[in-house]
């Protein structure tokens, strides 16, 4: 699973850093930076989920603690979504381009993990 993610990381880095250098000639400056903050916030979840279930999975009460971190991660997104709307920085698809492009790696990722194992 830790060569997955350090995989799934190198390549969305990449992704999202080539998505975001392309639109900069075609889009106003706030489309590529958000475009790296949506790819930045998802890989951000990321790392945190695969450190908590690496941690608890298995443990008493790890279902409950992987539960609690993943509603607490929610809540911080939402409260820096929130600030850079009211900074006036937000544009909802480059957001959405950062993060779909880095969920795109992840499951591409994800099935190539499981055809290896299976």
């Amino acid at each position: 699973m830790e060569i997955m993610i350090k995989k799934t990381f190198k390549q969305s880095l990449i992704l999202v850093s080539l998505l975001a250098a392309g639109s900069v000639f075609f889009m106003e400056w706030k489309f590529p930076l958000n475009v790296m903050i949506g790819g930045i916030l998802f890989l951000a979840s990321l790392w945190v989920l695969s450190k908590v279930v690496k941690q608890f999975l298995g443990k008493p009460m790890g279902q409950m603690i992987i539960v609690g971190v993943s509603a607490l991660k929610i809540l911080v997104i939402f409260i820096m979504l929130i600030a850079l709307a009211m900074l006036g920085i937000i544009n909802v698809v480059g957001l959405m381009t950062g993060f779909v492009a880095s969920l795109i790696v992840t499951l591409k990722e994800g099935f190539i993990a499981a055809r290896q194992e299976a």
